[in-house]
């Protein structure tokens, strides 16, 4: 009996040859944008990363103010790190561009050469792969730089700098304006012996981990290494050091030298007080020497010869007492002032004493607080004002390095859509061959009722109806697998990765899941899809089947009186052919699901490109690494400090800045407040938050965990950004009331470049903004192209089938006098309100929907997400939408021209 139905599916296929070669192409169509998408991205993803490794790339860098010491490289290679300098020197190169040379390297981040050769001998150097396209550089040309000529030996690729930026703050790449090379360790040399360069050299040390140490352990290590801020010959950082750590050492100076005196006068003071009862003895001894001349003095004048020290005043006042004349005055007035001056001496001596042994536990005191202080301040200035010099300058690992496995971060998005519309197509199409599968059902009802009286099982004929359906969906999968993975799939969809990122040219890869995605996935799902219809629809009797029953519905008791006939006649029959319509509805819907992923890509795009511009009120921005003490004439000063927050899985950076009150290039409404924040629009849409919100961010420099309440949200594209009032800022990070790090302006600024870490323009921002729109282009077209292909296609197979399954009444209605225009007004024209209304539900269904996910699929991109659409935008779309309709409409109309009244022979009982 199998053989016998499988001629029947030959026959089948024969008969409605049209119907599945459109469906054919349906899924060949969603297969080609699934695999051209994630095998693109796979090969990018796994080449580059196994390129990197390959190339031996970093683990990490960190860059040092003065070159580790011998011991210092031994101590940390003992530990089991792998070192490597790779110094580089800056240099200018013709109309502002900027060339970054390295000496070769030998143990990591190794240069591939893709033309040419390495340089090996003097004159010789390799350049950048981008650098050369952009400039149109070339092996064998004459290279000049600082004066001095190099031959152009070869043009290669370094995995750390996969996305060529000249700054990790860059937000793009610009291989036109920057470039990298490669020379000998001898040609490097002279290089840096004829100082041309636009800054001086930059220690940068790469390492490799090797599983011997963690990079928070390295990290930690570094730190301990001090450095004198006489051996740094940076003549910048000195000026700044001296403004600023070198205030540290002054002040605890002036603590040592308080200490020092505080312990001088104390060792004074107790030395004096020690000879403060020898000096009160002889200051008895000298009144007792002088008692006995006034004793005598007494005497002569009958008083009593006892005379003590005590009693001397008493006896002064009886002295006076008796004086008669002025002899005897002035002889007693004698008397009379040696007993005040030695009264006098006595008292002085006294309080002298008393106020020296006062002075010296004083001076003792001092000299113990004194001590105290240099302790605690020397432990508080260590502790809270960072101006210890140790020789870290900076530390980069991997992961944080934006130079590396750019790539690959960007391919993320290119593989979520593709894996994203494969399960909105399979959903499709599995449904639409349903459709087919139920009408031949309903088609050939009378013959599958024969067929059962014959004997024939019912699971005979569910694998009867499945083989066409699967065989089909399988070839076609197997079809769309090879377009995808030919030149004009995912080849074509890396070209953009390959005209900004500096990679090797990569084989295109397919990873085992695309494989069993591809191939089996469609497969599976249509089976057990159409598994269950089938064996629904194969659960009536044999009797309902010979007679082609149709399940009994409400719809003629659907009460449409008052109505046209036309109007009454269209409404029956598109309640007749609800599911028919509803297919219609969901194709459409689907279809739409994938514009809108486009769309959403377009308009985020457009968005992050035409918002970056109107949000850059800037003309410049420049990042310090040594701010001056005053802020250039022209200039707006700001405070930045770096947190990380983790959003999604993904670990962001975010820049905190300090503005002031009405400032003009970042009008945030900050307040006087440490809590209180004011988030960029970017990070909003990113992390969900609104007004009123807590947000917590991590220092991890500090291992330090901030709490802060989202007061407003200020329209910022451009970045991850949380705003506080600048003197707040400075406050809560303990620094100088006039502390700044960042300064904007709408004009070009005289800065030494080697105060600066980083220049940004305006001019950067918006080319950068522009890249997103440059490198989804293609994807965008193509999600456009093959959701309109859908549209078309799911709508004209269904539409044929609303008019298969009624080739009889309208065969009927042709005998009856009715004209091609009137059928068609009949059967045809009622599905325009189906469309037209359908249209409008499904586009605001399916942009509601795409909105929820996709920020799931962008998740790794760093700018807002603006998703709002234009009313022109949906006019367009919903335009598209009936222009389609009208043109199926009309291709249609055909096919009722080719029913005849032969059709009523054919169904007859």
């Amino acid at each position: 009996m199998q053989k016998v139905l499988r001629k029947r599916v030959l026959r089948e296929f024969r008969e409605n040859l049209f119907r599945y070669i459109a469906l054919f192409l349906l899924i060949v169509l969603g297969m080609y944008l699934v695999v051209s998408l994630v095998a693109a991205a796979e090969s990018i993803l796994v080449g580059t990363d196994r390129f990197a490794k390959q190339q031996k790339v970093e683990s990490g860098e960190f860059h040092v103010f003065v070159p580790l010491t011998k011991e210092q490289e031994k101590e940390l290679e003992d530990k089991g790190i792998t070192l490597e300098k790779t110094f580089y020197l800056d240099f200018s190169y013709k109309n502002g561009k900027h060339v970054r040379v390295f000496q070769n390297r030998e143990k990591m981040n190794l240069v591939d050469t893709e033309q040419g050769k390495k340089a090996s001998h003097a004159g010789e150097m390799v350049l950048e792969k981008r650098f050369c396209e952009s400039n149109k550089i070339k092996t064998g040309d004459t290279f000049t730089l600082a004066g001095k000529r190099f031959k152009v030996t070869g043009i290669g690729i370094a995995p750390d700098y996969e996305a060529p930026k000249e700054s990790f703050a860059d937000s793009s790449v610009d291989s036109k304006q920057f470039g990298v090379a490669f020379v000998t360790k001898e040609e490097y040399q002279k290089l840096l012996k004829m100082k041309k360069s636009i800054r001086s050299e930059e220690y940068v040390y790469a390492y490799r981990l090797n599983g011997k140490m963690t990079n928070k352990a390295l990290k930690e290590k570094l730190k301990t290494y001090e450095v004198s801020a006489d051996n740094i010959s940076d003549p910048y950082f000195r000026k700044y050091w001296n403004d600023t750590g070198a205030k540290k050492d002054k002040l605890l100076d002036g603590v040592n030298k308080l200490a020092d005196g505080a312990a001088d006068l104390g060792d004074g003071m107790e030395k004096l007080s020690k000879y403060r009862k020898r000096l009160l003895s002889v200051t008895k001894l000298l009144l007792s020497s002088s008692l006995p001349e006034t004793q005598e003095g007494f005497a002569s004048y009958g008083l009593e010869d006892t005379l003590t020290e005590q009693n001397f005043e008493k006896k002064l006042k009886a002295l006076k007492a008796k004086s008669d004349n002025g002899i005897v005055n002035l002889k007693i007035g004698a008397v009379i002032d040696q007993l005040k001056g030695i009264k006098q001496y006595k008292d002085a001596i006294n309080s002298y004493t008393k106020a020296v042994n006062k002075a010296a536990d004083g001076s003792e005191k001092l000299a113990k607080g004194t001590a105290k202080l240099q302790d605690n301040l020397t432990l508080i200035v260590d502790r809270y004002f960072d101006f210890s010099l140790n020789n870290l300058k900076q530390f980069v690992i991997q992961s944080d390095n934006s130079c590396i496995g750019a790539a690959g971060d960007d391919q993320i998005l290119n593989k979520y859509a593709g894996l994203v519309s494969g399960v909105i197509i399979l959903i499709l199409f599995a449904y639409v061959i349903s459709v087919f599968v139920i009408h031949g059902i309903e088609r050939e009802s009378s013959v599958i009722g024969a067929l059962y009286a014959l004997g024939v099982t019912k699971n005979d004929l569910i694998r009867h109806y499945l083989m066409l359906p699967a065989i089909l969906t399988f070839a076609a999968s197997v079809a769309g697998f090879a377009v995808g993975m030919c030149p004009l799939g995912a080849w074509t969809q890396m070209q953009d990765c390959y005209a900004y990122f500096s990679i090797c040219i990569l084989p295109v890869r397919c990873p085992l899941y695309l494989v069993i995605y591809v191939l089996f996935m469609p497969v599976i799902t249509t089976i057990i899809v159409n598994y269950l219809v089938i064996r629904k629809h194969l659960s009536q009797t044999v009797l309902s089947l010979m007679r082609k029953e149709e399940k009994q519905t409400k719809i003629h008791a659907v009460s449409l009186k008052g109505m046209r006939f036309v109007t009454r006649f269209q409404i029956r029959q598109m309640l007749k052919e609800l599911r028919t319509g509803f297919t219609v509805l969901f194709g459409m819907f689907i279809s739409l699901l994938i514009v809108m992923l486009s769309l959403d890509c377009l308009v985020m795009c457009n968005a992050v490109r035409d918002e970056s511009k109107q949000d850059t009120k800037y003309e410049y921005m420049y990042s310090y690494k040594y701010p001056t003490s005053k802020v250039p004439e022209g200039g707006t000063e700001y405070f930045a400090k770096g947190f990380t927050k983790v959003i999604l899985g993904y670990k962001w950076d975010i820049t905190m800045l300090g503005v002031g009150k009405n400032d003009p290039y970042f009008p945030a409404n900050v307040t006087k407040s440490k809590k209180n924040v004011v988030i960029s629009s970017a990070f909003a849409q990113k992390n969900n938050l609104h007004v009123g919100d807590s947000l917590v961010l991590s220092d991890e420099e500090e291992d330090m965990d901030y709490a802060f309440c989202v007061q407003d949200i200020m329209q910022y594209s451009t970045g991850m950004y949380v705003f506080m009032d600048i003197d707040s800022m400075r406050d809560l990070f303990g620094e100088e009331d006039d502390y700044y790090n960042i300064v904007c302006s709408d004009k070009k600024l005289s800065i030494p470049g080697g105060r600066l870490d980083s220049i940004t323009t305006k001019k950067q921002v918006e080319e950068a903004s522009a890249v997103f729109s440059d490198m989804m282009g293609p994807m965008i077209g193509m999600l456009c192209g093959v959701s309109a292909i859908i549209f078309v296609v799911v709508m004209y197979l269904m539409l044929k089938v609303m008019i298969d399954r009624s080739s009889f009444p309208i065969a009927l209605m042709q005998i009856f006098g009715y004209r091609t225009k009137e059928i068609r007004k009949l059967y045809l024209n009622g599905n325009f309100y189906i469309v037209a209304i359908g249209g409008i539900f499904c586009m605001t269904l399916a942009k509601a929907a795409m909105d929820q996910i996709y920020p799931f699929l962008v998740v790794n991109v760093s700018t807002g997400i603006n998703l709002t659409f234009g009313w022109k935008l949906y006019a367009g779309v919903y335009a598209a939408i009936i222009l389609l309709y009208f043109v199926i409409n009309h291709v249609l109309v055909g096919k009722i021209r080719k029913i005849t009244p032969a059709e009523i022979l054919k169904n007859r009982e």
